[in-house]
């Protein structure tokens, strides 16, 4: 214990080292994700209130994965996937 000790200890700031590590995920999980068809908008669907919530939840959650997996994508391996224009939120 420094409080105890007879003479002054010195401190001595620890020796950083890095490594550079390179770690690469799997080919498959770098694959730009194709994006799901779309419904229809020339046609018209009447979906009761109970179908309608949880389908639009689903969708914007797809939506969200789909944009996070592009961005870790491009994260890894920069211009990989095409990025594409904002959705309205």
């Amino acid at each position: 214990m420094a409080g105890c000790a007879s003479r002054p200890i010195a401190h001595v700031s620890p020796e950083v080292i890095a490594v550079p590590v390179q770690d690469t995920p799997p080919a498959d999980l770098l694959a730009c994700p194709q994006p799901a068809r779309a419904f229809p908008t020339d046609t018209a669907a009447v979906l009761p209130k109970a179908l309608r919530g949880p389908l639009q939840g689903l969708a914007i959650e797809y939506r969200d994965l789909f944009d996070r997996q592009v961005r870790l994508i491009n994260w890894i391996s920069p211009g990989a996937c095409a990025v594409r224009e904002a959705a309205a939120r």
